[in-house]
């Protein structure tokens, strides 16, 4: 007697568990993975001062008021941010031990009054404070 033959199954790649496990393998790096990103801006709003706080007396030398990058007034005078670092420079090289207290509006960019504070690092001057503005001012401007 004469078994019929069986005829082989030809093989076959099953594509559905394969995406399955590639999608489970994409989830599980992108989880474990970190992503950086330069920050170009920073929301932040200055503070303006909103008590009638007695002020204390500190002998003051330079006064940076912060506008703009390209507005920043010293002591009336005014400079962008390369001219004051030139200006901060060439005071420190006088080698006064000055105090540089900085103010901004407070719709000023954060990135001016880095520019500012970066200036005066770079001048070496290390009594810098943070003054914020008055109401009365704000409302001026």
């Amino acid at each position: 007697m004469k078994l019929p033959r069986r005829t082989p199954k030809r093989g076959r790649i099953e594509i559905i568990p394969m995406i399955d496990a590639i999608l489970i393998l994409l989830i599980f790096y992108m989880s474990f993975s970190t992503f950086r990103a330069k920050e170009k801006r920073i929301d932040s709003k200055l503070p303006v001062l909103t008590t009638k706080a007695a002020s204390t007396q500190v002998p003051l030398d330079i006064v940076l008021h912060v506008r703009t990058r390209d507005e920043i007034l010293v002591n009336g005078a005014r400079y962008d941010t390369v001219s004051l670092r030139d200006a901060m420079q060439q005071l420190a090289a006088i080698g006064q031990d000055a105090t540089v207290v900085m103010e901004a509006d407070p719709a000023t960019d954060y990135q001016a009054v880095i520019d500012a504070l970066d200036a005066c690092a770079l001048a070496h001057l290390k009594k810098v404070a943070f003054r914020p503005l008055s109401e009365k001012i704000v409302a001026a401007q």
